[in-house]
């Protein structure tokens, strides 16, 4: 049996269980045989039937949920082997699953930095440019973004579409030899001729991420986009709840509108009262004071809305004074759910729903009064109100006797940042924080976890790896012993530290420098901020840290590193002057990260 013959019959298969994907939506359990057609048969007849290595074919119906378009696509490792980015040719299924397109199409998330999703109108310009490229004038080749394909980023990346024919194996040689003779005309363009059609890596890197944030603010940006909850410690009148509205503003072009406004459209604070004891008055609660049921919609439900409105403009909820009450009672549900978070094969992050549907009038009443646009209400009616991929949750933290400590699960879900620092003469010249514009990419993290970026990145990952493990090592025995959760937020912050790579005058800065520094970083952060006790508890601990991490520092950058700035041929280490401030504070018989 000939290779097309076998594929179209997979196809049919697929067709004939279509109602799986329709209910994998809501289980994300895909029949074996349908998902063993198009990751494995169809893709392993496909080579064959292309019979050359510069190909890889592979397919997809979602990794750890389902997929709403299964693909199965072929691209040619010289321009691309990630669907995330580059051309490449793929079938589409449609969207009630009983056909099949063969398209060219585009990668929508931002390379290798695993950021934004491009914006629907960047993704048409590509189509639109690419087909001006190629000056293609063929019948069987669509190109209106009509496409009957559930994924609306397929729909739009699609460079060109047509109908699959699976009961036509010759029509399926010829259009199939078409799409590939296409694809080398591609190839042939922007390899031979240099035509910038989609920006390499370290282009991207340089337009998007390296030339337009302050460094000052970079391990802002990066905490964030590695994990989208972030505490701000430090003394009071520092400006921490200032700095989260400013990181809100830097989101808009300077000059314009909300960039001028008090507060951003994307910028909510909301006061942390000492009386709260669970939920209610950030999410909200059913009342039935007036007889029937009615939800009465917190600050943090109304904001997280408002954030599934603008998908692609970073939304940032600050919770001052984090810590008048206890964190685990009144944030309970986003604790739990931001652990929930599992990011598909195109970059896109959800989570479990904060607020669960229910099929009670005073639900649909709520998503009605939540927002009026029609396809988010459908999705929260249908599948309840989950966190939004552009949410970012800072919570400011003074520690003294009016506030309660952190439990460790509140620290192992969040990334620390201190801010103890004064400068007399800061933000006397500007009125706003001068950080530079910041894109959705330097803020939405579209990776999760480690096993989401390890492939692409080995060697940066493999390094950090070998850091953590020997700082573990020290953990070991102590209840500090960090863990997958602590290695995963290690490896994302490396690698979203990697396009920062240009010292202050703008010359190019050693890679393993740069890991080294997000070591450091992300050593206080992580690390660190979960240290806490009296001698019986910690001993050594703080002196065995010292020495480990200052040798691993130096084996990742070849450097020598310092708790002291501007102590000469040393590099200013942060989590060795922590560790020197901790202990100091062990002398007194206790000692803590927090001041």
């Amino acid at each position: 049996m000939n290779s097309l013959l076998i594929i179209n019959n997979g196809f049919k298969r697929c067709f004939d269980k279509a109602s799986t994907f329709i209910d994998a939506q809501k289980t994300s359990d895909i029949d074996k045989e349908v998902s063993d057609l198009i990751a494995k048969i169809i893709p392993q007849e496909l080579t064959a039937y292309l019979n050359d290595d510069k190909y890889i074919v592979y397919g997809s119906v979602g990794k750890g949920m389902a997929t709403k378009t299964p693909w199965v696509a072929i691209l040619d490792k010289e321009i691309t082997t990630s669907t995330r980015e580059g051309v490449y040719i793929v079938f589409l299924f449609s969207s009630d699953y009983k056909h099949v397109y063969l398209t060219l199409n585009q990668g929508t998330t931002v390379p290798g930095q695993f950021g934004p999703r491009l914006g629907k109108k960047e993704v048409t310009n590509n189509s639109k440019s690419i087909r001006a490229l190629l000056n293609i004038n063929n019948a069987a080749l669509k190109s209106d973004g009509k496409a009957d394909i559930a994924d609306e980023r397929y729909k739009v990346g699609a460079v060109y579409y047509t109908l699959w024919d699976v009961n036509d194996d010759e029509a399926g040689y010829k259009l199939l030899g078409l799409y590939l003779d296409i694809y080398k005309k591609y190839k042939e363009i922007i390899l031979n001729k240099n035509k910038d059609v989609h920006k390499s890596k370290k282009n991207l890197h340089e337009y998007k991420m390296n030339t337009l944030i302050s460094r000052k603010y970079i391990h802002y940006v990066t905490a964030i986009k590695s994990k989208p909850f972030l505490l701000l410690a430090g003394i009071s009148g520092t400006g921490k709840s200032r700095i989260v509205r400013e990181l809100a503003r830097a989101c808009w072009d300077e000059g314009s509108e909300e960039y001028k406004a008090q507060k951003p459209k994307n910028f909510e604070m909301v006061q942390v009262k000492p009386n709260w004891h669970d939920s209610s008055e950030l999410i909200g609660y059913v009342s039935r004071v007036s007889g029937s049921p009615v939800f009465v919609a917190g600050d943090f439900l109304k904001f997280v809305a408002k954030a599934w409105e603008n998908p692609d403009v970073p939304y940032f909820l600050c919770l001052d004074e984090m810590n008048l009450a206890p964190v685990e009672q009144y944030f309970a549900e986003y604790l739990s759910v931001v652990e929930s978070r599992k990011c598909d094969e195109n970059g896109v992050v959800t989570t479990d729903p904060i607020l669960k549907k229910c099929d009670e009038q005073w639900f649909f009443d709520l998503t009605a009064q939540l927002t009026t646009d029609e396809d988010i209400r459908a999705q929260f009616n249908k599948d309840g109100i989950a966190i939004p991929q552009n949410l970012i949750v800072v919570g400011t933290v003074n520690m003294d006797e009016t506030t309660f400590s952190f439990s460790r699960k509140v620290l192992d879900r969040a990334m620390t940042i201190e801010m103890n620092e004064v400068n007399l003469y800061g933000g006397l010249e500007n009125r706003y924080e001068q950080i530079g514009k910041l894109e959705a990419g330097n803020l939405i993290g579209t990776a999760v976890e480690g096993v989401d970026i390890y492939n692409d990145n080995k060697d940066v990952c493999d390094k950090a790896l070998k850091y953590l493990e020997a700082v573990n090592v020290q953990l070991e025995g102590t209840p500090f012993k960090v863990a997958y959760r602590t290695r995963n937020e290690f490896l994302l912050y490396v690698v979203n530290n990697l396009p920062y790579n240009k010292d202050k005058d703008g010359n190019e800065l050693d890679e393993n420098f740069v890991i080294a520094r997000a070591l450091d970083e992300i050593t206080s952060m992580k690390i660190l901020s979960r240290i806490e006790g009296d001698e019986t508890k910690i001993g050594n601990l703080l002196d065995k840290l010292t020495t480990t991490i200052t040798e691993q520092l130096k084996a990742v950058s070849g450097k020598d590193y310092s708790a002291k700035k501007d102590e000469a041929e040393k590099e200013y280490s942060v989590s060795l002057a922590k560790l020197k401030e901790m202990q100091e504070r062990q002398k007194s018989g206790y000692t803590s990260f927090w001041s």
